[in-house]
């Protein structure tokens, strides 16, 4: 609750140094802004993991709070904050890329999702903990991220579609997914239908979080709805970092059921040795 309070504070504090908007036109932008900032925030309470540290502008921060992300992981960034440091997502609305202006590409380089179009639009970025190495760090691990996903193509004990083999063979593939998938084809024969995400405007290179499963396989044990629930039992003594966000059926255009595994966003970098 006290940390309610005191971002509550910081907003009341910076909606009163804005200057109040024009009649007419200014109405019109103050909407728009409100539905970007309304997307982005659905989408970062749904999508980015909870024990993820994130930076933001007071409305941004106070909005995620009440929306119920954990207010102890927001951190309200100050006007005068000469840098995002300390957390692990900025949230780069209006406010902040003024404050950081072209210092912010170096601070956090990768886009992860936007929201909006122009001046008002909000992007999620991965921010770069280990400053002018991060690049190095993107390399290596998508070097990892394509020798452990042609492993996964090449097991025996996992039937793969063409389109998801590609994004093995690439390295596009989140590396906790492609461990969890490693795990579960130990357990059971498993058959990827594809994979996915959902992270609208990201920027080319971020890894797909999902992976779609056949609800059968015809070289496992089981059968039915027998197999299903043991995917599902194994899949859930999985420990972090490689629990999923959430395990559960879907269907896809065209009508087909299957198992999606889902992990939260961003993407970790590291866990997997090349």
């Amino acid at each position: 609750m006290a940390v309610l309070l005191a971002i509550a504070a910081i907003v009341a504090v910076g909606l009163g140094r804005r200057p109040p908007a024009p009649a007419g036109a200014g109405s019109g932008l103050i909407a728009g802004e409100t539905a970007v900032r309304s997307q982005a925030v659905s989408w970062i309470t749904t999508q980015v993991g909870h024990d993820i540290v994130l930076a933001c502008d007071a409305v941004v921060c106070a909005d995620l709070a009440q929306h119920g992300f954990p207010a102890g992981n927001l951190n309200v960034l100050q006007p005068t904050a000469p840098d995002p440091y300390g957390s692990e997502v900025l949230i780069a609305s209006a406010d902040i890329r003024s404050q950081f202006g072209t210092k912010l590409a170096f601070y956090a380089p990768t886009v992860i999702a936007s929201f909006g179009s122009g001046a008002g639009h909000i992007d999620v970025r991965v921010i770069a903990a280990n400053g002018a190495k991060f690049g190095a760090a993107l390399r290596q691990d998508l070097h990892a991220r394509k020798s452990s996903g042609a492993e996964l193509a090449g097991n025996a004990g996992i039937t793969v579609s063409p389109a998801a083999r590609a994004e093995l063979l690439s390295g596009g593939v989140d590396t906790r997914l492609l461990t969890a998938l490693a795990f579960l084809a130990g357990q059971e024969p498993i058959s990827i239908v594809a994979f996915g995400s959902f992270a609208p405007g990201a920027a080319s290179g971020v890894p797909q979080r999902w992976a779609y499963l056949a609800e059968t396989d015809p070289a496992a044990h089981a059968s039915g709805a027998a197999y299903l629930q043991s995917l599902l039992s194994f899949a859930h003594q999985l420990r972090p970092p490689y629990a999923p966000l959430s395990v559960g059926t879907v269907q896809l255009p065209g009508g087909r059921n299957v198992l999606r595994i889902e992990f939260a966003a961003p993407s970790p970098l590291g866990l997997l040795r090349s």
